[in-house]
């Protein structure tokens, strides 16, 4: 009987040009246990808090840059994300103060695009320990059919 040949790895993927992205929407008391569980699973992703939803109000106004309690930690405000409709896959991002206590903050999650599937599998894992919506940029959005 002749012996099987040990099979020759496959060429690895080439690296990513860009980092893909997801954002959620979290009540401001749970960011830390949002970060302390995606910083267990080793080099999945990261995250950074776009707004930190803490003296927004009910009024659906950001808290922005320069908001009541100083500058926030990126110089982005969230506008661009509240209120968006988004793919079949995610979650329309609801409005504002839906965790009845105060804004609800804005996260950005980047990742490597190689590694999307996993990353959505354990997002939905945690929503069973901590509630937030996830939702794509609405500044992505597919380009029209040509015709």
């Amino acid at each position: 009987m002749a012996r099987k040949r040990p099979r020759k790895p496959s060429p690895p993927l080439p690296p990513p040009r860009a980092s893909a992205r997801l954002y959620a929407r979290i009540a401001p008391r749970h960011i830390a246990m949002f970060r302390f569980l995606l910083e267990a699973q080793d080099n999945l992703g990261y995250m950074t808090v776009l707004d930190r939803g803490v003296g927004g109000g009910t009024d659906g106004v950001p808290s922005g840059p320069a908001g009541p309690d100083g500058p926030v930690a990126a110089p982005h405000d969230g506008a661009t994300e509240r209120g968006a409709e988004v793919t079949e896959t995610t979650v329309t991002a609801p409005a504002r103060n839906t965790s009845g206590t105060g804004a609800d903050a804005v996260l950005k999650i980047v990742f490597s695009p190689h590694q999307e599937r996993e990353m959505r599998a354990f997002l939905d894992g945690m929503r069973a320990t901590i509630p937030f919506t996830v939702f794509e940029s609405p500044l992505r959005t597919p380009a029209p059919p040509a015709g």
